[in-house]
């Protein structure tokens, strides 16, 4: 599961999320965070088979827990494969192939927005 956390400054401080993975034996990957003192948002990825429940907790908590439900599309009609969208992505869910065309997985897109603006003729989109 792919999901925006957002902390409030009450929670920033608190051990939440390594509670989490010991007591859920949850696998955590952080792809983006931005947390102050003021509270905070982190873009992450959740896996396990306690997964529904960590994220009950992280509920219970005082997380307010958003699953990523928008993915990339590449429109291969306008797609030059021209690579600028390449080196955006923060998860590598857009890759060279070996003779040089665009691939997109959107398994491991986390639909951050960061390649649609990069792309000359506009064939990269968010699509939910």
């Amino acid at each position: 599961m792919k999901a925006w956390l957002e902390f409030s400054p009450k929670k920033v401080n608190k051990a939440i999320i390594s509670d989490l993975m010991r007591d859920y034996d949850i696998s955590f990957n952080i792809h983006r965070a931005d947390i102050t003192p003021k509270g905070g948002k982190m873009l992450v990825e959740i896996s396990g088979n306690q997964s529904k429940e960590g994220v009950e907790f992280l509920e219970r908590e005082g997380i307010h827990v958003s699953p990523i439900k928008r993915v990339v599309k590449k429109d291969e009609e306008k797609c030059v494969d021209c690579g600028a969208c390449v080196s955006l992505c923060p998860v590598k869910a857009i890759s060279n192939t070996e003779d040089w065309t665009i691939e997109v997985d959107d398994q491991i897109c986390i639909g951050c927005d960061f390649c649609t603006s990069s792309c000359p003729t506009r064939a990269i989109k968010v699509t939910k």
